[in-house]
Parts: C-alpha cells; sequence; structure tokens
C-alpha cells in the first residue's frame, strides 16, 4: 500500500496553525505558507481562508513537501458547513467547482465564509524541515467554465477537433458486453474515439445536461493529449444550438423564467463567456426529431457566434456523404452572410455511438464516427480559451472526410497597398480597388479550389486545380465587381465536397 493512501491511520489531535503560517491576498489568491517538522509527524494542521461570494471553482495547489525529503502532506477540504473530500499525497492539485471536482472531492455549490484546509503529516523523516506553500485560486463567471485550464500545446497552429458529440449523459447508446444491451453509452468511450481519431480537442455536448461534466473533469488527465472542452446541446421546440465552452446552468425550456424568448436564452449563455453555434438548421423537424430545423421567431443573430454547416449525423442518414443539398446547412449559412452577419461555419459529427456506429449494428442506427467532419482553427494554443478565441475569430475550415490530419485550407485577401485579411478577418477596400487573394491548400492533390464570390461561384473554367502537397492558388476580383465577403472550399473533380472554408468579409 503507498503511504500517501492510508495516511489516516498516523491523524491524531489537531494542532494550531503554528507562528509560520501566513495568509495573503493577491488577485484574490489566498497563499498560506508554513513549515513542518519532524515533530509534526502524525499531526494534523487546520489552515482557515476565506471564500468570497460569487466563486464558482476552487483551485488548490500544494508545493513543497513533495517526496523528496520523505515529507508526505494529506489534504482534507472542508466548506462552511460540510466536509468536501480528502486527498492522498500523489494529489497535490485540487479543483472544486459546482458541476465537477477532482477525484477524492465532492462538486456542489461554494458557499461564501470561512473554509478549512486539514493537512495531515503523514511521514516525515527525523531531522527534517519542510516548507511548504498551499494557494487557493478562486474562479468566477468565463474563467471558471473549463474542466482544463492549462494548455495542452502552447504557440499558434492549426488545431483539429469535433464540436458536436454526445454520450450516455444524453440520448447516445451503445450495446454492453457481453451481453449487447442497448446501455447508455460511457463517457470515456467518446473521448477515447477522439484520441484514435487524432483529434487535439473534442467538445462533449449532450442534451440540456451538466451531469456529464463531472465526468470529464475526471478523464481529461488521462487523456492528457486531447483538450477537452464542456459543452451543452440546448433543444428547443425551434431549433437546437450548442453551446461550447460551458459548465454553468444555462435555462433550456423556452418560456420559462429567464428565457421567454430564444434571444434571453442566448444571453444567459453569453455571460459565460461560451459561444453560440447553430446546429443542423435545415434538416427537417418531425416526431424522430423534435425542433431539429431552425424556426425559433426574431433570432438575433448578432448573438450567435457560429454555424454547423456539417453534420455528420445528416451524412450518415445519407450513406456518409456531405453533399450541397440534403440537409446541409452551407446554403443556409451563406444566406446569412448575405445579410451582413459575421458568423464562423464549423462542423460537428453528432455520434450517439462511439464503439460501434454501424447501421444494423448500432441501437441509434448508422452514425457519423467522432471526428467526422473534423473542424480545424487556427489557434494561439491548444486551450479552451485558444480554441474558442479561434473560432471567434474565423480563421476555421472544415475537412469533411477527416481523415487527413494534413490538409490544410487557408485564405488570404487584399484591396491596394495597405488593406489585407486572412479568413475570418475583414477586407477594408476603396472605389476602384480590386480584390487580389491567395487560396493555400495542403494534402489535397489533384482536387480542385472553388472560390465563392457572396454566393456566386467561379465559373467551372476558371476553377484551378491543386498540384502537389502543398499549393498556392492565386485570383483576383476586378474593381468593378461588388463583394460583400468570399470565401473558398475544395472539391474533387467530380464535385464532391472536401473542405469548406470560412469567408473575408469585406467593407468600404
Amino acid at each position: 500500500m503507498r503511504l500517501g493512501l492510508i495516511a489516516a491511520a498516523f491523524i491524531v489531535a489537531p494542532l494550531p496553525v503554528c507562528a509560520q503560517t501566513t495568509a495573503t491576498a493577491s488577485s484574490q489568491d489566498v497563499v498560506i505558507s508554513g513549515v513542518m517538522r519532524d515533530s509534526d509527524r502524525g499531526s494534523y494542521r487546520e489552515l482557515p481562508f476565506d471564500v468570497p461570494a460569487g466563486v464558482t471553482r476552487l483551485t488548490i495547489d500544494v508545493q513543497g513537501a513533495d517526496h523528496k525529503d520523505g515529507t508526505y502532506l494529506v489534504l482534507g477540504v472542508y466548506d462552511p458547513t460540510r466536509e468536501r473530500g480528502w486527498g492522498g499525497a500523489i494529489k497535490p492539485h485540487i479543483v472544486i467547482a459546482e458541476t465537477f471536482a477532482s477525484t477524492s472531492y465532492l462538486p456542489g455549490p461554494l458557499p461564501a465564509g470561512r473554509w478549512r484546509l486539514s493537512v495531515a503529516v503523514a511521514s516525515i523523516r527525523p531531522g527534517a524541515v519542510s516548507p511548504y506553500t498551499v494557494t487557493v485560486h478562486f474562479d468566477r463567471g468565463a474563467a471558471a467554465q473549463a474542466v482544463t485550464t492549462t494548455a495542452l500545446k502552447t504557440g499558434p497552429g492549426w488545431y483539429r477537433g469535433d464540436f458536436h458529440t454526445h454520450t450516455g449523459q444524453s440520448d447516445a447508446l451503445c450495446r454492453s458486453e457481453p451481453s449487447r444491451n442497448p446501455v447508455p453509452c460511457p463517457v470515456y468511450f467518446t473521448l477515447k474515439a477522439a484520441r484514435d481519431h487524432q483529434l487535439d480537442f473534442v467538445t462533449v455536448t449532450d442534451h440540456n445536461v451538466r451531469s456529464q461534466v463531472a465526468e470529464l473533469a475526471n478523464l481529461a488527465p488521462f487523456f492528457d493529449s486531447l483538450l477537452v472542452i464542456p459543452g451543452r446541446e440546448m433543444t428547443t421546440q425551434y431549433g437546437h444550438f450548442n453551446l461550447l465552452g460551458i459548465t454553468d446552468f444555462v435555462e433550456y425550456r423556452l418560456g420559462a423564467v429567464g428565457a421567454p424568448n430564444i434571444n434571453a436564452m442566448f444571453d444567459g449563455a453569453r455571460g459565460t463567456g461560451a459561444i453560440i453555434s447553430i446546429n443542423h438548421p435545415e434538416i427537417p423537424t418531425n416526431e424522430n426529431c423534435l425542433g431539429c430545423g431552425w424556426s425559433a421567431p426574431d433570432t438575433d443573430y448578432t448573438r450567435v457566434g457560429a454555424i454547423e454547416v456539417a453534420n455528420g449525423g445528416i451524412a450518415a442518414d445519407h450513406g456518409g456523404a456531405f453533399d450541397d443539398g440534403a440537409g446541409s446547412g452551407t446554403a443556409w449559412w451563406e444566406k446569412l452572410l448575405d445579410r451582413g452577419y459575421h458568423l464562423t461555419g464549423i462542423g460537428g459529427s453528432d455520434n450517439h455511438d462511439a464503439i460501434d456506429g454501424r447501421a444494423g449494428s448500432s441501437p441509434v442506427g448508422a452514425q457519423s464516427p467522432v471526428g467526422t467532419p473534423t473542424t480545424v482553427v487556427y489557434a494561439s494554443e491548444l486551450s479552451q480559451a485558444g480554441i474558442l478565441a479561434g473560432v471567434r475569430s474565423g480563421r476555421v475550415f472544415i475537412d469533411l472526410e477527416g481523415a487527413h490530419p494534413g490538409r490544410v485550407l487557408d485564405l488570404t485577401a487584399s484591396a491596394g497597398a495597405r488593406a489585407s485579411a486572412v479568413m475570418g478577418g475583414t477586407l477594408r477596400r476603396r472605389p476602384g480597388q480590386a480584390i487580389r487573394g491567395t487560396v493555400r491548400v495542403a494534402g489535397a492533390a489533384g482536387d480542385v479550389v472553388d472560390l465563392i464570390v457572396d454566393g456566386r461561384h467561379i465559373p467551372e473554367g476558371r476553377r484551378q486545380y491543386i498540384v502537389g502537397s502543398y499549393a498556392r492558388i492565386t485570383f483576383a476580383i476586378p474593381a468593378r465587381e461588388k463583394v460583400q465577403w468570399l470565401r473558398a472550399d475544395v472539391r474533387t473533380p467530380e464535385g464532391r465536397r472536401v473542405l469548406i472554408g470560412n469567408p473575408i468579409y469585406v467593407v468600404r
């Protein structure tokens, strides 16, 4: 047995906080420092601290006394009314939030008032003097919405992920082992499928619930190369929309207090920093899919951040094909672009069986695998904040096949000598200026660049084939042509869409 896991055997009567222990406030943090000596062996110390009102996540880090000199500390946490957990010496980093907590600790509301850390000295060598520091960090609002707060990768780059998946915490089903009965599908298999698909991130968006967040938080350290983003699919009779990057409650009952209309629901989510993405807007609503098409009256699209223009569930219903019809969200999205809205196009698998999505085998029928399609985001780093900022910037493309990690689609444009923009950005164009642009493509040799200007496709004769593993395709739009937005897709020579790019917006 590990010493850190049996420390309770050494705990004796409490001692007062020693003189070396101090508490200071810095950027709303509490820092408690002190020294453990061999005379403290088998004792514990009560370290009080005050939690301000409105805190929604506590992070506790223990530094020092890190086993190198044989000192093992065990940390218990108490709020003003109850015990919140007790962790062995192998757990120096603790998170407690309303919807999730580190293993060994209880999630739930964080009441304001006097909290206590109970630090047990499980072991210390004779004559040892072991300094320690405990830092308690308080988070509120948008800062408290992530289950993983550190970047998994630093530095800018293209990061691949899936923005729409489901688990057994809502309506995902898979077959049990070995009986093959339909059962709620464990969260683990969605994350495993994302990792096996070589994704950098995955968003779990179960319908209306938050119960999946605790599991995501506990599984995230195991899948340590995969950024796990909590989300939710808000499911109403007038349409479905995802909240990307959220753990807080948002009223999902349209017409209830706090959600008299869809825009009020949007506002409830925007305060958390989440991105609102309208899902599968053009598929029909019927008894098989309540409110699946978007029909919410008086929708204010300035509150919306993204549109799901490629949905894997729709493709699975049509033999796996992401065509231009059959519920594709592209035309619906482009109509909003024509109206002047700046909305990032993204994709999601909408997977409901991460183990076996084959027709005739899965209890929920044919499924698009996790990561098909893959949304590729240019972000400053692989963190929740980085990915969401990347989506907001619009430098995003969709890999419909999701099977080629090296694929890239990017777009730049300029007007005159000083004005330029990248995909997702805004290009300022003066009267009389032509637009010159470049489409950069990797991993699509033999395919065709399809340039779209205000919904109009460049005529067939002007399309350019991609030669080699990396290509730069240039184009020019004459000064006489009016342009509100332009973007690029990649298609096979037969016309099947492979990559979907986001627009550059043009203003005067």
